[in-house]
């Protein structure tokens, strides 16, 4: 069986991801990408609508009278717009990296029910894992995604990710390069 010569963006496309209970401290997971040297422009996080900053959000436009709490919500929504992308689904996100855009704005915004791709897997995610990771989201999670120069960068992002004891780490295509890797053997044995 040959292999393609030209891989898919999304199969060139480097990145790892974790699922997260949502009791994780999200500004923590951030910080020890940034502190190994990912920048926020190549995170895309995803969280539960049931999370604290999405009801934040979600009542965005409603008139605080207490000044202080107004100013904790701009610094949330300041903070959410320097990722790559930044995702609530039924509240909104934010794209900020070209690496995002395509993947996030080529859906309506929720998840998968209808058929249609949903934003995990126009990131690369397998379909079963997305409607995994999507079922988790609606309810109790957040899914950070990093996306890499290379798969060196992405072990050493799943590693990190895996320090952080998030549920579940994977690499984009670890699954599709097994395959991959199988196929090759399979061809030059034969």
């Amino acid at each position: 069986m040959p292999i393609s010569s030209n891989p898919s963006p999304v199969e060139s496309r480097s990145a790892a991801y974790g699922i997260f209970p949502m009791r994780a401290r999200l500004e923590e997971v951030i910080a020890s990408l940034n502190s190994a040297g990912f920048d926020n422009s190549s995170i895309c996080v995803f969280l539960s609508p049931s999370h604290p900053i999405a009801d934040d959000l979600r009542h965005l436009k409603t008139p605080y009278t207490n000044m202080s709490r107004e100013a904790d919500l701009e610094s949330t929504v300041s903070w959410l717009s320097k990722f790559g992308g930044f995702v609530i689904p039924g509240v909104g996100l934010f794209v900020g990296s070209r690496n995002y855009l395509p993947a996030l704005t080529q859906v309506d915004g929720r998840f998968n029910r209808n058929g249609n791709r949903s934003m995990l897997q126009n990131l690369g995610i397998p379909e079963d894992a997305a409607a995994r990771y999507e079922t988790r989201l609606r309810h109790d999670a957040t899914l950070v995604f990093v996306h890499c120069d290379g798969w060196a960068q992405s072990e050493w992002a799943r590693e990190i990710l895996r320090r952080l004891k998030a549920d579940e780490v994977s690499l984009l295509n670890e699954f599709a390069g097994a395959i991959q890797t199988s196929a090759a053997t399979v061809s030059l044995v034969a």
